[in-house]
Formats: structure tokens, C-alpha cells, sequence
């Protein structure tokens, strides 16, 4: 039975999308900084949770240096992990630049050294990192620290064209808006304004996000890799 983790499984698009690995019959592990209740759905099924701070770089280097049994034969790794801090580019502090590359960025690369080795030498492996349609405008007026941090995701490192050839793949999907809870933290943004700019004049629901990770973080993903993919509705 191939294993995925899911980093940020507890957001709306993250639930979304352990509902659909579970469903093709894949074993789950997802990661959590603060849990839900909805995970307790997930619990008699192929599923398990894994708490782990991400803002606290050491603590994740610790998890990793233990090789816990939620972090080996991972076959599919889909970071979903984010933290959104509302500011805008002019009040931009740099603690608050490097907070964002520091829980958005970096745990991502920790977590692909990691996990890359068993993949490669098993023979399959998928990597999908989600960034987001803001980095194509420079991050939204009050996103200026994540969308940066999110532009680092798509990063792709150059020897992952290397992986390619033992069936490891790369790509990054920039994630369009999404009919989410995460709006709330956003209070000056209208959502319904914002809908208005996207060429198929609505937002995204997660079900149909979650549906595009999991292609390209799967089998069915067979000829796709060191790409940077938009799901935005045609922005």
C-alpha cells in the first residue's frame, strides 16, 4: 500500500485532500500543527497524524534525525504547510521576512533531503510543493512575507532533474483562490472582489485543489516533473 505525507493537513484543502488518498487507497500520514476535529474522521481508516512544529526548525531536524515509523517509505510528499501573517510589503520587518522562509519555506527542503534517498532507491517517488497564484503578482497587499517565502518553494533544486530518470518527480502547483477559511485572517481582502479577476469569475473549491495535487502527487503523474504548474482559474 503506498504511504503519502501531507505537510498542513489539517487546512481545508489539506482535509480535502487526505480524503482523496484514502480513497484510492493509500495510507496517510498527516502533519498538524493544530489539530482538528475533523481528523478524528480519518482515525479507523489508513491514517495517521503527526504533530510537529514547524516554526521550530530543530525540533523538525530532531524528528527527522529519529526516523520515526510516520517519516519512512513515504512514497508521495505534498507540502501544504503554510502560516499567513497579514502585513504589507512596507511594514515588513526582517524578523518577519525570515519567520516566513523559516516556517514555509524551509521545512519543505529539510523534509525533500530526507525523504529523496528511500524514493530513489525504491524507484517512484513524488514530490508536490503548493505555492501560490500571488507570487505572479508579487504577493496581494497585505501577503507580502508569505507570497515571498511561497516563491521560494519554487525553487526547484537542479539535481532533481537527476531524479527523473529513477522515477522521482518534482513540481510545484501555484494554488489560485480558494473558497477557504483562511480569508478570515485576511480582513481587508473582499473575497467576492477578488473573484471578479479571475477568468472563470469564481474561487476554487478545495475538492477541486485537492483533486490536482493528488494527480501530480501520484501514479497517475507519469510524465510530469521539475514544473511550476498554476490551478488558478486561468489567472
Amino acid at each position: 500500500m503506498p504511504r503519502v505525507l501531507i505537510a498542513g493537513a489539517s487546512s481545508d484543502i489539506g482535509l480535502a485532500l487526505c480524503r482523496r488518498y484514502l480513497d484510492e487507497g493509500w495510507e496517510v500520514v498527516g502533519h498538524y500543527r493544530t489539530r482538528r476535529p475533523e481528523f478524528d474522521a480519518f482515525v479507523s481508516r489508513s491514517f495517521m497524524d503527526w504533530k510537529c512544529d514547524f516554526s521550530d526548525i530543530s525540533e523538525l531536524e530532531k524528528v527527522i534525525e529519529r526516523q520515526p515509523e510516520q517519516l519512512q517509505n513515504i512514497d508521495s510528499f505534498v507540502n501544504l504547510a503554510a502560516e499567513l501573517k497579514p502585513l504589507k510589503f512596507e511594514d515588513a520587518k526582517a524578523a518577519d521576512i525570515l519567520r516566513a522562509i523559516s516556517v514555509n519555506a524551509l521545512p519543505g527542503i529539510i523534509l525533500m533531503q530526507a525523504l529523496a534517498p528511500a524514493m530513489l532507491r525504491r524507484g517512484f517517488g513524488r514530490f508536490v510543493h503548493a505555492s501560490s497564484i500571488g507570487v505572479k503578482y508579487g504577493g496581494g497587499s497585505q501577503s507580502y512575507c508569505y507570497s515571498l517565502s511561497k516563491h521560494m518553494q519554487e525553487f526547484i533544486p537542479g539535481s532533481c532533474r537527476a531524479w527523473a530518470a529513477s522515477g522521482v518527480y518534482v513540481n510545484v502547483l501555484r494554488i489560485g483562490v480558494t473558497d477557504t477559511r483562511i480569508h478570515a485572517h485576511l480582513p481587508e481582502r473582499s473575497l467576492a472582489e477578488r473573484v471578479e479577476k479571475i477568468p472563470v469569475q469564481r474561487a476554487a473549491r478545495p475538492e477541486e485543489i485537492a483533486e490536482a495535487l493528488f494527480w501530480y502527487g501520484s501514479e497517475k503523474n507519469a510524465f510530469t516533473t521539475n514544473q511550476v504548474i498554476a490551478v488558478a482559474g486561468g489567472e
